[in-house]
This record gives structure tokens, sequence and C-alpha cells, in this order.
């Protein structure tokens, strides 16, 4: 049985480590904040949560978590008490990382609501409108949607994803973008969901960075040994009922 203990250790910092009585190696990773699906710290479970301890014990060792906003997770990641950031991507600011292949997708959507009339079918359909996106959308979505995003009359990121169906729900907001699989659960807290315009925008393939290739090299493997078993795609039934993460064709081993 998976076995997790968090704590709050500071502002925005909690911690969690796996069970480590079967291996010796414990693996240090720098994971987001309350993200669910992926990542529920009220219950320390989650998608992403699980998947990293499925991927890790195949590795032969057990997993530590601390959780950090998204933006310092590769600024956190240099310190010594750390060996990986997952949810990144490479760019010239962290050259200095080993990056995996692509762990998860994110199927990206703007939203808006049918009974307001507003139908986006591009992105300049954004602009003149109400809109809140998740943390870091116009460094993650590219530069097409950062210039739709500007010309927006009031444009909003924020980390509070609940805080975004809300406000589309209770028509404080023209639009919101965020990823599928965390729209969807979302709406499942809602007896009386309207009829919602979706316009996908991307698809976003996060990597694990690591500062020691040799276990990037392992985690690549045993992500792949992972791909191939019945649990990996009951896992993504068990939070999304649906099996949507592709990522094998987008590794080259």
């Amino acid at each position: 049985m998976r076995k997790v203990l968090s704590t709050v250790a500071a502002v925005f910092l909690f911690f969690g480590v796996t069970d480590s009585s079967d291996a010796d190696e414990i693996l240090h990773f720098l994971l987001p904040l309350n993200m669910p699906p992926y990542i529920d710290l009220s219950t320390n479970t989650g998608y992403e949560l699980e998947l990293i301890e499925m991927i890790v014990e195949e590795m032969g060792a057990t997993v530590n978590y601390t959780h950090v906003p998204i933006a310092r997770l590769s600024t956190t990641l240099p310190a010594n008490a750390f060996d990986a950031a997952t949810l990144q991507r490479p760019t010239s600011d962290t050259i200095d990382f080993y990056y995996s292949c692509p762990y998860i997708e994110y199927h990206n959507l703007i939203v808006s609501r049918a009974d307001d009339n507003i139908v986006i079918n591009q992105l300049n359909d954004l602009i003149g409108l109400h809109v809140i996106a998740f943390q870091t959308a116009t460094r993650a979505l590219g530069p097409s949607f950062a210039n739709a995003a500007e010309q927006a009359s009031e444009y909003v990121e924020t980390v509070d994803q609940g805080s975004q169906v809300e406000m589309l729900m209770r028509q404080r907001t023209n639009a919101i973008v965020l990823d599928e699989n965390i729209l969807n659960y979302y709406l499942g807290q809602y007896s009386d969901v309207p009829t919602l315009n979706r316009y996908p925008i991307a698809t976003t393939r996060y990597q694990v960075a690591f500062k020691d290739p040799s276990l990037q090299q392992r985690f690549d493997s045993a992500q792949q040994r992972i791909w191939q078993t019945e649990a990996y795609q009951q896992l993504q039934r068990k939070y999304f009922n649906t099996v949507n993460q592709q990522l094998a064709a987008h590794c080259d081993f």
C-alpha cells in the first residue's frame, strides 16, 4: 500500500515521503502545489503523485516530495537537497539539467459558456474578453496565445484552478484557460453544469528535470516499462475516467 506523509514546512512548502522500508535509495523530487486531479494535497493523492511513485519504484527506489509553486520548481532544483523537478520543459535557462522523456501531457482548452453567446474558434477571439488562465499560461502556450492574451480586456493567471471554474459558473468571467482533466474534475463538483464551448488550444507535454544524467536514464527506462502495464491504464481511468496520456510516440529510446 502506498504511504505518504505530508507536513507544512514553510509558506507554500510541503513535504511527503513514501515508505522507504524496502529500499535504501530515496530520490528527492520537487512537485507543484495543489492541482487535482494531478496532485491533491488534502489527501496526498493524485495522478501525478501515484505515477511518479510507480516509476520510481520501478527504478528500485522510493521518493520524497517537496511541493512548491510552479514558477519556483526550476529555480529551487539547484539546491543540494533535490534530485529532480517535475512539470518542466527545456529552456535556455535550464541547460544544466537532464530531461526525461515526457511523462505527462495536458490537453489545454479555452472554455466559455454557451449561454453567454461567446464562441471561441481561434485565439484572436479572446481579444476584448475577460480571461482567467492557469499560472504560466502565456509561457506554456506560446507567443500566439500570449499576444491574444495581451489584447484581452482583462487577463489574469492563477494557481487556483478551482476558482477559474467557479468564476465561469458564476458568469464572472468570459473564458477560462486550463487543462481538460482539471476542468472535468472541478465540473464534477457541480450538480447543474451549463452547456460549455470548448476550444482546444494545444497539448503540452512536460518532462522531469534531473541534475544527474544517470537518474534521468534510469527514469526513462522505468517509465517505458510502466507504459506497457495495465496499471498505467488503470491509473488514468481512476483519475480521468479515460485514457488520454499518449506519450511513447514523443520519446526516442
